[in-house]
């Protein structure tokens, strides 16, 4: 049996606390029991206790059946009720859109007549401007200047009229009213601009019929759209047609 030293009782070799036999002379040693177990000694006596617990506990068994449901369950509309809800939106929508282009043509209505009356006014008052000014000339009255010169007055108004619509529709393919009510012409031809300029002077001195020409028609027709063919549609940048 080994000393406290750790030395081999035969050879007196020097042995290691675990050594069972010596390197040396090959005697068997004896050990003195540990005051306590190794780790790997501790956690096997704890393996096999556990085992040991769960071998005397008989399991129980249980049935899904008895359970309650925890998941929410979700009540879906029935159909029908989906079905008059969907066709009640869509109801909704063309109506507002009804609506919507019934506005758009009530304003391009208006929007027509207040082009035509404002060149209306402005031609007037042009062709005042130059009434009284012929006269004071002329030092007469306008009946006597117009009983005696007129076949000089009557073509000369009639060339400033023109002249009032002629030069701003083959510039800008607009007339000052149609610039300030935001109307334009889409042909960029200059003479089917000069035509559309003499039949707008027509459409504008005869405003009552041409009143009664964008009345009766669907899409507002003015006496020059119908005398010409061509079409005023709104100025914006690529003169899109009006609603």
């Amino acid at each position: 049996m080994p000393t406290k030293n750790t030395l081999c009782p035969s050879c007196r070799h020097k042995l290691s606390p675990l050594t069972t036999e010596c390197p040396v002379c090959g005697i068997q040693l004896s050990r003195e029991p540990l005051k306590r177990p190794l780790l790997f000694q501790f956690s096997k006596a704890i393996g096999k206790s556990k085992q040991k617990y769960l071998d005397n506990v008989t399991p129980v068994s249980v049935e899904n059946d008895s359970l309650p449901d925890s998941t929410p369950t979700q009540t879906e509309p029935p159909v029908a009720a989906l079905d008059v809800e969907q066709n009640d939106a869509v109801s909704k929508v063309v109506s507002r859109e009804d609506q919507f282009f019934e506005l758009a043509a009530k304003s391009t209505f208006w929007r027509l007549v207040r082009m035509e009356l404002l060149d209306a006014i402005i031609l007037f008052i042009i062709n005042t401007f130059m009434t009284t000014v012929v006269c004071w000339q002329l030092k007469l009255s306008p009946g006597t200047a117009y009983a005696d010169y007129w076949s000089f007055l009557i073509p000369f108004h009639l060339l400033v009229s023109w002249s009032y619509f002629m030069l701003p529709i083959l510039l800008s393919g607009s007339s000052i009213a149609m610039l300030i009510v935001g109307f334009g012409i889409a042909d960029a031809q200059p003479e089917k601009r000069l035509s559309f300029s003499l039949f707008m002077l027509i459409s504008v001195v005869l405003v009552p019929f041409s009143f009664l020409c964008m009345a009766l028609s669907p899409a507002h027709i003015t006496m020059a759209e119908l005398l010409t063919g061509q079409e005023i549609r709104e100025r914006i940048p690529n003169l899109a047609r009006r609603g």
